[in-house]
């Protein structure tokens, strides 16, 4: 059996150190390109030289994120980029490209590559084209259900699961809502988080729209993952990393958290009862929460789910706001409260945050105060009478947090010494994980004149290992005769052997191969030309009177309705893929490992080398991503014409309403009943949408097991470019209808038809 690995965000060296002091077994960070965290802190090369030098003396591996998507003119940095990562001994990469991640494993075969949950791989069928791509590890999604995951590990690949911290209302990797709406792509690492933004549930009505009341605003807002209580449940589904996430959060953080989850662990390995008390739970909601949920791992409803009042760190309740002057706040406290706190009051409106500087009781200035008493800060936040105040950040914890981790951590190791006169001093070191050195002085042992050395000389000086992550465990020493060296020359022989066994811990991947990569594909020879997907069969009338001669559908019922009908139509499985089914086209991962003829945009293939390993699995038609414009594109296509061969069958979507998000909460059935039924048909009776503050408006369009899917306030048309794109050397165009009547659906048809007749 495998031991399982806890493994620890770092959003700079100080969060990384405190993960590895606080007893993590690996760290994820992101390095100055390429990583899902743009906004972080990150490292840049000289730092990730040193936090894996760092990690590696501790026996913590590394893992580098480099999980975005990668654009054709970017490819050849980011294989340098894995170059120089792959040379400095990192131990694996998390990469969302699936072209990127297939250069990679050609061209650094001992690379080991972990899918990122940006990856999308949620099915049997995506676990094995991550094999293709020599995945090794999949981080299933957030999305992935207790039951889901167990059948997950049966396969021939570790697999690593989120455990702790921000949940993302959407599927990784399948969320455009940032990139359309704010010009940051969450695939890029940009996210802009407009789930944490205002919104507004409305139904649609003939007699006009009604606006759903709910609870609060922030409606797309999830709570933070907790799986503490149910981590026995998790680690007997046999998952081989507990992932926490927390790239952006405090090293106090990511210690407390890493902390908690190593003690639980450790529980569960050695048979025994792990239980946290509501101190504990509190000490975390202090250092971050949005409120806490157990996540779709253990079927958390969505109203267990979502915490559509606040979106950000809530913290502890403190109190509420007693009365208010012009230069003081009175608060009524239930919690105790320090100086250097911080607080947050919470508004009709806005919220309020600041750090209590100065704390006053009975008039006077106090260090500190106690739950049952009144005491006043300095007026300095907007507050009224009766608001209540959270306790955001626990300046004693914290430090008692810092004293807890700092160098905690050791490494144990054996020490034999050989002593004997006229020989030079023999010194073996061996750690924890067999690592072995043996070092001999430079000079010869003497034959002691007066009183001989003893052991304890020999131990002492070798035990005096400072500031090395080395603590002495056993020692042994075999002295023969009577003997004398000096205590300089010895701890110079342990200083050598320390420098020794230090630099085969931090260098642990010495022999590293390189290769070449190769990869062809099958060039367009008879191109779809013009297809188009459909949701009702007004729309596929519409599709058929105008002549479209491939025509697809997501919907299993109106398929199974043509088909026995013996209409043309085939099957598009989609995005979220559940059990194997016949398809045409796919739109996840592990289309590339079921023959699908044509897949989709929602695969998100940006450069030459996706499209190629696309094209090797039998795909004959190629739907780019939606994170495309008109220059990657031409990119793109430049990129393959310089390969003097045909190009493969290309495809864009020039019209349709594209999925912002796709998730497994709806958002219906959890603020109009309570989250917790799924087939609840709300969204077939009647027609609802999302507001934002703008009033721009988000059409619902929730499928057949579930699935919400909130569409653009418009759709994209790029009708009027097809000549444009065709001169670039795209072969065929698709065309997406959703919520169009049959009268739309001709009228978009018309245009389109004129255009290839031009």
């Amino acid at each position: 059996m495998k031991q399982v690995e806890l493994l620890a965000p770092a959003g700079g060296m100080d969060s990384l150190q405190a993960a590895i002091q606080a007893g993590c077994d690996a760290v994820y960070l992101g390095g100055e390109m390429f990583g899902a965290r743009a906004f972080a802190s990150n490292f840049d090369r000289q730092q990730i030289q040193e936090a894996i030098r760092y990690a590696h003396r501790y026996g913590v591996k590394v893992y580098v994120t480099m999980n975005t998507l990668i654009y054709d003119d970017e490819m050849e940095e980011a294989v340098q980029y894995a170059r120089f990562l792959y040379t400095h001994d990192v131990d694996a990469l998390l990469i969302q490209d699936i072209g990127l991640c297939d250069r990679i494993h050609q061209e650094m075969p001992d690379l080991e590559l972990h899918a990122s949950t940006q990856m999308h791989i949620h099915n049997a069928q995506g676990v094995e084209t991550a094999k293709k791509l020599g995945i090794s590890r999949v981080v299933v999604p957030r999305e992935s259900t207790i039951e889901e995951i167990a059948a997950m590990t049966k396969y021939d690949v570790d697999i690593e699961a989120f455990v702790h911290g921000a949940l993302c209302l959407c599927y990784s990797g399948q969320c455009l809502m940032s990139s359309t709406l704010l010009g940051r792509s969450g695939n890029r690492g940009e996210c802009a988080q407009p789930c944490r933004m205002r919104y507004s549930l409305w139904e649609k009505g003939q007699n006009g729209d009604r606006r759903i009341e709910t609870k609060g605003n922030y409606l797309l807002s999830p709570k933070d993952l907790f799986t503490l209580q149910e981590l026995p449940s998790l680690l007997d589904s046999g998952i081989r990393s507990l992932k926490i996430e927390g790239r952006m959060k405090k090293p106090e953080y990511v210690a407390q958290v890493v902390s908690m989850y190593r003690k639980a662990i450790d529980a569960w390995a050695s048979h025994h009862h792990f239980s946290i008390s509501k101190q504990e739970t509190d000490d975390l909601r202090q250092l971050f929460s949005r409120g806490f949920t157990d996540g779709y791992a253990f079927h958390a409803p969505g109203t267990a789910m979502m915490n559509p009042f606040r979106p950000n760190h809530q913290g502890i309740l403190l109190g509420k706001v007693v009365s208010v002057s012009k230069q003081r706040i009175k608060i009524q406290l239930t919690e105790n409260l320090h100086q250097g706190d911080g607080i947050r009051i919470i508004g009709k409106a806005e919220d309020e945050g600041c750090i209590v500087n100065r704390l006053y009781h009975n008039g006077k200035l106090v260090a500190a105060a106690h739950a049952g008493e009144t005491v006043e800060i300095d007026h300095k936040i907007e507050a009224c009478k009766g608001a209540q105040v959270r306790k955001t950040t626990n300046a004693e914890l914290q430090n008692r947090i810092r004293q807890t981790y700092a160098d905690a951590r050791h490494v144990k190791v054996t020490v034999q010494v050989q002593v004997e006169a006229g020989k030079p001093l023999s010194c073996q070191i061996t750690d924890e994980e067999g690592f072995h050195v043996e070092v001999q002085s430079e000079q010869a042992v003497q034959q002691a004149k007066n009183a001989p050395m003893k052991e304890e000389a020999f131990q002492t000086a070798f035990a005096q290992l400072g500031d090395t992550p080395f603590q002495l465990d056993t020692f042994q020493c075999t002295i023969s005769g009577q003997c004398f060296m000096s205590v300089g020359q010895i701890k110079q022989v342990r200083r050598t052997a320390v420098a020794q066994l230090l630099s085969k811990r931090e260098h642990r991947h010495p022999e590293r191969r390189f290769a070449h990569y190769e990869r062809s594909w099958h060039p367009a020879t008879d191109p779809l030309k013009l297809f188009a997907c459909v949701q009702s069969l007004e729309q596929y009338q519409a599709c058929k009177e105008a002549g479209i001669a491939n025509v697809l559908t997501t919907s299993r019922q109106l398929y199974n309705a043509l088909y026995e009908k013996g209409e043309t139509i085939a099957f598009h499985e989609g995005n979220i893929v559940k059990g194997k089914q016949e398809a045409c086209m796919g739109g996840e991962n592990g289309a590339l490992s079921m023959g699908r003829q044509i897949v989709d945009a929602t695969l998100n293939i940006t450069n030459k080398a996706a499209a190629a390993f696309a094209s090797a699995q039998g795909v004959q038609t190629i739907v780019l991503s939606l994170e495309h414009d008109m220059e990657s594109i031409q990119q793109l296509c430049a990129s393959f014409a310089k390969e003097g061969k045909c190009l493969p069958d290309l495809a864009l979507m020039i019209y349709g309403y594209r999925d912002l998000m796709t998730s497994r909460t709806c958002l219906i059935n959890t603020y109009c009943k309570d989250g917790r039924k799924q087939g609840c048909s709300l969204c077939r009776k009647h027609t609802y949408y999302l507001k934002d503050e703008k009033g721009r408006i988000f059409p619902f369009h929730n499928d057949e097991c579930c699935n919400m899917r909130i569409l653009h306030t418009c759709p994209d048309d790029h009708i009027e470019q097809m000549k444009q794109y065709q001169a670039l050397g795209i072969s065929s165009f698709y065309l997406r209808f959703t919520i169009e009547s049959k009268e739309e659906t001709k009228k978009i048809l018309q245009r389109t038809q004129e255009q290839m007749d031009q």
